[in-house]
């Protein structure tokens, strides 16, 4: 069973905007509810499950409207969080995690990791843009590794503790568009016409 799990919990401090981050508007629909319908639209997805904190209440109640599940966690960080909602779901289960601020990311690009992470033959794999593509665009990474930037995709096993883990390198522009200021907005808003 392949769940997905969008990180919704942390501060968006690097916004500087009064509303969650999960819940800014991108033509007038918050950014989560794209990566909610990419998910829905995936054809390898069984579930889908939504990672709050006290730092999104509102995006609880938005993606409990949806009827989807919610683990709340202290909004600490990513690897604590995650460490948390392992915790919680079936150890048998493969955990797709993907940031709430992908809004350009789309149901086939999702099945395209899936099936690569499938052919791979590790229990985790790490999603990772090549910097050239930031370069290339304009954009700003919010972290660089050794010429590699994390894409906010991965795959892993529901078991807490380090996994061999591959690493795929795509050059997709969906996923080097996350938001992080309000320069991005309106990026993305421009992309999406």
């Amino acid at each position: 069973m392949i769940k997905a799990l969008i990180m919704a919990g942390g501060k968006g401090t690097r916004m500087k905007y009064s509303q969650e981050k999960p819940l800014i508007k991108i033509n007038g629909r918050p950014m989560i509810g794209y990566v909610i319908d990419a998910l829905n639209n995936s054809k390898k997805i069984d579930e889908i499950i939504v990672s709050t904190s006290s730092n999104t209440p509102r995006t609880k109640e938005f993606a409990e409207k949806k009827g989807i599940q919610v683990i709340e966690t202290p909004g600490k960080g990513y690897v604590e969080d995650l460490g948390i909602i392992i915790s919680k779901l079936d150890s048998n289960s493969i955990l797709l995690t993907i940031a709430a601020d992908l809004p350009l990311l789309s149901s086939d690009l999702i099945d395209f990791v899936l099936n690569e992470y499938e052919k791979c033959g590790k229990p985790a794999m790490c999603v990772v843009l090549p910097l050239e593509i930031f370069e290339n665009n304009n954009l700003k990474p919010s972290m660089v590794f050794d010429g590699i930037v994390p894409s906010g995709l991965n795959i892993l096993r529901c078991i807490n503790k380090i996994q061999d883990e591959e690493v795929l390198i795509l050059s997709e522009i969906e996923l080097a568009l996350n938001i992080n200021t309000c320069e991005d907005i309106k990026l993305i808003e421009k992309f999406l016409g």
